[in-house]
């Protein structure tokens, strides 16, 4: 077999960190825990195998024959069943570690040959165990070479013997044998024989998944010259089906240390895992100086948390998905190991906030399924976190950026029952691997709920592929977004995925207070703007999002959409989807307006996806044309909580009351129940008159917002005046959100001056007397009256004033 050096185990841990790890057990009951769970997962197994081997190995399912593959949906089942008995014997090998009983080791090693007597007699190209060659690495290869690497020791003792399933007794164990079965493996991941690897010019996360599957059995290798080769193909060259972990996986990770895909699938803990084994094995290769940033960016993600720690949904995404504290684990064994002391802190402090906020640390060796399988990593790497620390991180910065997904999100928390009264939300689009085509897109929390949601992905692989789906929440309609001149779209071209028409332009954060994770200037403001240039749709986008706090219990959310086509002009389309039972359009005295039935969402440009996606509006009751000012108000009538939705005076528009397919991943039961739609239509232009609309959620079914008017500028409208009515006091909000940061405002019945992008005058009346606050978000001056605020170097500043009665 030629000259072997590497000593076994090696994956995950090694014989020389054994005492250490015993010792951890023993002082750590969360260690301890994992053991136990082990032996309840092992050992009535192992009882019966000793009594007859082959009530444990004839359950192992057939194999597939290798000779036609098998979609990913017919190949689950069967990747489920093998993925229990592998990690039936990959846990009896952490046993044999462990506790050093052989018995655990025969467990193992009579598994295992099963699969080496089965796969050693084929090929590279029909070697397989599911029929599906993105599936195998992925569930079954890992448990394979993790069997091996910690038994390894029991397999190399002379007179090893194992038991053949075919013979029905034990024979000797061939190396050999063991050898071939893992070279064909291996040829079936890296496939050699395939087309060669393109170094980047294409992002997808199979060769990700797929890497501990090629990695794990590269280890377990025992030719040196063939194994430092193989390792080669695997770090450096790649193939079209496994690409280069150096030389394509880790360039494509955004300046920011992120894998540029919608959030839920940018975790991926498997990057910083194989770069901690990698890092173990070859630490002449200095692989995790280079990817701090990747550790760094992990970080990331606690900032994209709602107020009830679910996250932000852009792309395809869910919200429950939580892969965090992987991250976390891994950063702090490389940091640890390496000395990287700020990363080191960072990650102490991340999990224990989240040990805290989940209730204490109860680590599991439970799956969910065959893609759910690194756990035992809490144990072999497991340190133990103090419960009490110097510090803490704010995760609930005001403004946090996504560059590769174009999202801004703005962030009020508040001190107490921030879960109630919190406001979160982000603007924002792109295309990347698994995003949505929607323009700029809005999502909102409040109240308990993410009330308006962004569209998300369904809880299986097949729903993904279902018109729902691919003609409706991948879309703009099934997204809060402006559509232009009902035609809004997607390219297919350079689409990730065919025939998805999802390729739009990339959405730029140009403006916010305060920047990218910095401090704010001011408790109660903060704004984001983005921009597009959508060449798809020949149009011009820009949205600003601003939170703003009016007390501990209340505060709003302010929407500005500027929208133009940069052709024919004819409507625009505000979309908007909140949860709840009921909706209500409502006058300024608030009365119902009268409604009519509409087919007017009931069309599409004729694309294959059938954009923009509205068709699966339902029950479209609409307003007839009015330039009153509206409140919309929506019910959630299971803990009664509110919406309140505010469109100042002005403009001629329509609205449109309809129901839309159920939200997914919705609390209290509302995941089945219809979504609650808002259309509303302007004609003509949406810039100069853009979509000025202030939300409040709420627990009270009355607003503390009171009444919304526009401030205007000639024919433009600039900005609104926000009255709020709260315990002991009114406020009023003069708010300026203007295209550009040169551009100029001037009122002169309000004395009310501005030069910049984004400004506030709070106005806040007590019974002890009057105080006025003077906020710039972005700009150079404001005024009022004679009071004057000269914005900084970076273009904003805040100011206070107080007037006794």
């Amino acid at each position: 077999m030629g000259a072997q050096s590497l000593q076994h185990p090696i994956i995950y841990t090694t014989a020389g960190e054994r005492q250490a790890l015993l010792k951890t057990i023993e002082n750590n009951q969360w260690a301890q825990g994992m053991v136990d769970e082990l032996h309840q997962h092992v050992d009535p197994k192992l009882k019966s195998h000793r009594s007859q081997p082959t009530t444990v190995l004839d359950a192992v399912p057939s194999f597939s024959s290798g000779g036609k593959k098998i979609g990913e949906q017919a190949a689950g089942p069967l990747a489920e069943k093998h993925y229990r008995v592998l990690k039936l014997a990959s846990e009896a090998g952490m046993l044999f570690h462990l506790t050093q009983d052989e018995d655990y080791a025969q467990l193992a090693a009579d598994i295992l040959q099963v699969y080496i007597d089965e796969l050693a007699a084929r090929t590279p190209k029909t070697t397989t165990i599911t029929g599906n060659a993105f599936y195998d690495p992925r569930t079954t290869y890992p448990h394979i070479a993790l069997t091996y690497d910690f038994i390894h020791s029991f397999l190399k003792k002379e007179g090893c013997k194992v038991y053949s399933t075919a013979r029905r007794n034990y024979v000797p164990f061939d190396h050999q044998k063991a050898q071939k079965a893992f070279t064909n493996m291996l040829g079936s991941v890296l496939q050699e024989y395939g087309k060669p690897d393109k170094h980047g010019q294409r992002v997808s996360n199979h060769p990700i998944l797929t890497a501990p599957g090629a990695l794990f059995i590269i280890l377990c290798i025992e030719n040196d010259t063939e194994r430092e080769r193989l390792f080669n193909v695997f770090w450096e060259e790649g193939t079209a089906h496994q690409n280069s972990f150096k030389n394509t996986i880790l360039p494509l990770f955004s300046s920011q240390g992120l894998w540029p895909e919608s959030l839920s699938y940018g975790f991926m803990p498997i990057v910083s895992m194989n770069l901690n084994i990698i890092d173990r094995i070859k630490p002449e290769l200095h692989v995790t100086e280079e990817a701090k940033r990747i550790f760094n960016g992990s970080f990331l993600y606690d900032y994209l948390r709602h107020p009830d720690r679910r996250f932000v949904r852009y792309g395809d995404s869910k919200r429950n998905n939580d892969f965090s504290a992987n991250n976390y684990r891994y950063a702090l064994h490389v940091a640890k190991r390496r000395g990287y002391v700020d990363i080191e802190k960072k990650a102490k402090l991340a999990l224990r906030q989240a040990y805290d906020a989940q209730g204490g640390y109860r680590p599991s060796t439970s799956s969910n399924g065959p893609y759910d399988q690194y756990q035992h990593l809490q144990l072999f790497w497991g340190i133990d976190i103090p419960k009490e620390l110097d510090s803490q991180i704010d995760f609930n910065k005001k403004t946090v950026i996504i560059d590769h997904a174009g999202v801004a999100l703005q962030r009020n928390a508040v001190d107490k029952n921030n879960e109630l009264y919190g406001l979160c939300g982000i603007i924002g689009g792109a295309h990347y691997v698994h995003s949505h085509v929607t323009g700029i897109s809005m999502e909102l929390y409040g109240a308990g709920y993410v009330m308006a949601p962004n569209a998300g992905l369904p809880p299986t692989v097949p729903e993904r592929q279902i018109p729902l789906h691919e003609h409706y929440f991948r879309l703009y309609a099934g997204n809060n977004t402006v559509v232009v001149n009902g035609t809004s779209h997607g390219l297919d071209e350079g689409s990730w995925k065919r025939r998805a028409n999802v390729w739009q332009n990339t959405v730029l954060n140009i403006a916010a207070e305060p920047k990218h994770l910095q401090d704010g200037i001011a408790e109660e403001f903060s704004f984001a703007t983005q921009f597009l240039d959508d060449t798809v749709n020949n149009a011009t986008q820009e949205r600003t999002l601003s939170t703003i706090r009016t007390s501990e219990t209340t505060g709003y959310y302010l929407d500005v959409f500027r929208s133009k086509s940069n052709g024919d002009n004819n409507f625009h389309d505000y979309l908007y989807h909140n949860l709840g039972d009921a909706t209500y359009i409502l006058d300024g005295k608030e009365r119902e307006f009268p409604l009519k039935p509409t087919d007017r969402y009931q069309n599409d440009i004729g694309d294959t996806v059938k954009s923009p996606g509205w068709r699966y509006f339902e029950d479209t009751m609409t307003t007839e044309m009015t330039t009153e000012g509206v409140k919309v108000r929506f019910d959630i009538a299971y803990d009664d909580r509110y919406m309140h939705l505010f469109v100042p005076e002005g403009i001629s528009r329509a609205y449109t009351k309809a129901l839309a397919p159920p939200t997914r991943e919705a609390k209290n039961g509302y995941v089945d129940k219809k979504t609650q739609v808002l259309a509303i239509r302007q004609n003509g232009e949406a810039w100069e008159n853009p979509f000025f609309v202030v939300l409040e959620p709420s627990l009270e079914k009355s607003s503390s917002v009171q009444k919304v008017v526009p401030l205007t500028d000639g024919d433009t409208t600039v900005g609104a005046i926000v009255h709020s009515q709260i315990v002991g006091a009114e406020i009023t909000d003069y708010i300026i959100s203007q295209p550009n940061v040169n551009s100029n405002y001037l009122n002169e019945s309000l004395g009310l001056a501005f030069t910049g992008r984004f400004g506030i005058v709070r106005i806040t009346k007590k019974k002890e007397g009057v105080q006025m606050t003077l906020y710039i978000g972005e700009g150079e001056r404001l005024i009022w009256g004679d009071k004057k605020l000269e914005a900084d170097a970076a273009g904003k500043g805040i100011r206070h004033f107080n007037y006794k009665k």
